[in-house]
């Protein structure tokens, strides 16, 4: 007996060193059943949520934590919220240690290929206002980091949003940085880092009702955290004031996804060729010389009637 509990807890102590982010489950519907508390790796998430909802996956998964019980109640909505900056936020049970094996933008494209649909992100619910009103205690609204943070936050509320007004975002995939930066700039334990996980957290159980209010148990709300290693950094006063200042002086753009410089790329090519196309077509009409051949001729002569 006492070798089997050394043996867990070897095994919790491994799972806790080299897994570096977690995979929560805020909610999911009665007929799917997620147990355990198994690791599992960035590479197996497509997997998993895809099968959650209903769709079929290629066979090999070498993960056991998830069980269809009711196939007939599928979630009518999935939502999934990358959080960079911390190992975990502390959710509700179920939690998985995950290990990130593989870039999660990367991740989510794995994820949009099995489902074969559009997979909204964060540059499709995010109006552009970050004026959160939120009870700030530590954090500055005029740092940059802090604003970084405010736009994820206003994420999560205008998600919340299309939610209420039932918006037709079935499957939604965000990626949220704003979090890494307050660690990055004021520190892991630092007194702004624990005010913005619990801002996040607030955030993300008011989605989590406004989600329930609307769609009852048909849906499926997932959490994936992610503690990019890192040296410890401290941040000088001068700095700090050097940045903010920046920032102010700077027109900063909304965020773009990864996908945008393809987009932009085909948009401006194909416009190209059709301006181009036309401008040809033009000139030669303008160039064509309207003889008796011609079909210019032919459509604009007039026909002298002969009397009988």
């Amino acid at each position: 007996m006492k070798a089997t509990s050394a043996i867990v807890g070897i095994v919790c102590l491994f799972n806790s060193v080299f897994a570096n982010g977690e995979f929560s489950i805020l909610h999911s519907p009665n007929g799917i059943n997620f147990r355990g508390d198994e690791q599992l790796n960035t590479s197996e998430l497509p997997k998993i949520i895809s099968t959650a909802m209903g769709h079929t996956t290629p066979s090999g998964d070498s993960w056991n934590g998830l069980t269809v019980l009711n196939p007939f109640n599928y979630p009518d909505v999935t939502i999934s919220i990358v959080v960079e900056g911390v190992q975990s936020l502390q959710l509700s049970e179920p939690r998985y240690p995950l290990e990130i094996t593989s870039d999660l933008y990367q991740v989510k494209n794995d994820f949009t290929s099995i489902l074969g649909q559009v997979v909204f992100d964060e540059n499709d619910v995010y109006s552009g206002d970050i004026q959160q009103k939120l009870p700030l205690q530590k954090l500055d609204d005029k740092d940059v980091a802090v604003l970084e943070f405010l736009k994820d936050v206003g994420v999560l509320m205008d998600l919340k949003q299309k939610v209420l007004s039932k918006s037709p975002l079935k499957t939604v995939w965000i990626q949220l940085n704003g979090l890494d930066d307050i660690v990055r700039v004021y520190g892991r334990d630092s007194e702004q880092a624990v005010e913005a996980v619990t801002a996040l957290k607030s955030a993300l159980t008011e989605l989590q009702d406004a989600l329930e209010g609307t769609y009852g148990d048909r849906f499926m709300l997932t959490t994936i955290t992610n503690e990019r290693l890192r040296l410890r950094e401290k941040r000088s006063t001068s700095n700090a004031k050097a940045n903010n200042e920046l920032y102010w002086k700077l027109n900063l753009s909304k965020r773009y996804g990864t996908d945008y410089a393809s987009i932009f790329n085909i948009l401006l090519w194909t416009s190209v060729f059709l301006i181009a196309a036309l401008i040809s077509t033009a000139v030669f009409i303008c160039t064509l010389d309207p003889g008796r051949d011609s079909i210019i001729y032919r459509m604009t002569t007039q026909r002298i009637k002969k009397e009988n």
